[in-house]
């Protein structure tokens, strides 16, 4: 079985992978205080049975400070080769970019993800810390993209910067009319949040001059999937992204 991890900047999530099935699933808080040991202790708990059984992990991070120490932990917990995901590993996805080096890899784990799913072209809106939107053309290729602030950062910006307005719960008010100003404020991070992207989406389709498939992920997507039509939601792509990855760095014959 494969380890694989997603390491972001809020959140670090974990799967287990038995070829392309997924048999488990966690996550832990992202934490740069943390030890190597602190993090191969909690992976290990948290794997619960499979840790004899993982004989394999892949690790993508965007957050460099934590890429090492995630490594040293899951060696520790599990004594096993793990790969880290950077420009050396192949993908089997045309990256057609200005300096396709620079591609960050949570675009590369959802792109990768997303192609075991859906048939070119599409668009992918993964929300996290950050928002961001790519594109896979007609062709398959890998062409580019949108980033932006994430909820959550657009939320702590806002309170900081007006004296009157503080922290709420993001989650949908029942109307887009707010009625008070928790309400209110609700309403301007999550449905801004859905309106901006799914206005992205068509004009990324007015300027290709096709239709996208709209694929929705990220850890904040489960807030907006039922505030937005025609996309469709795909909770853990990036890990399963990372899975094909894994696979086609050992030359495993399922992912040809």
């Amino acid at each position: 079985m494969i380890l694989c991890v997603d390491c972001g900047n809020t959140e670090i999530k974990f799967a287990i992978f038995h070829e392309d099935k997924m048999v488990s699933r966690f996550s832990i808080n992202t934490s740069e205080s943390l030890s190597s040991d602190d993090y191969a202790m909690r992976i290990k708990f948290l794997s619960e049975n499979n840790v004899e059984d993982i004989n394999g992990a892949i690790i993508s991070s965007v957050v460099p400070s934590l890429t090492k120490v995630l490594l040293s932990a899951v060696n520790k917990a599990f004594n096993c080769e793990v790969k880290v995901l950077n420009s050396s590993l192949k993908t089997k996805l045309p990256i057609k970019i200005d300096n396709p080096k620079e591609l960050g890899a949570d675009f590369l784990c959802t792109a990768v993800g997303a192609l075991q799913k859906y048939k070119p072209p599409f668009v992918i809106a993964d929300l996290g810390t950050a928002t961001k939107m790519s594109v896979v053309d007609i062709k398959g290729n890998f062409i580019g993209g949108m980033i932006t602030t994430g909820m959550k950062v657009s939320l702590e910006g806002l309170v900081k910067s007006a004296a009157q307005l503080y922290s709420v719960e993001i989650a949908a008010p029942k109307k887009i009319i707010g009625r008070n100003s928790i309400e209110s404020i609700q309403s301007g991070i999550v449905f801004g949040q859905a309106y901006m992207v799914s206005e992205f989406a068509r004009r990324m389709e007015s300027e290709l001059g096709y239709k996208l498939t709209r694929i929705l992920t990220g850890g904040f997507s489960s807030i907006i999937k039922d505030q937005i039509t025609c996309f469709n939601y795909e909770k853990d792509l990036s890990l399963y992204g990372l899975n094909v990855i894994y696979h086609i760095n050992e030359g495993g014959k399922k992912y040809e």
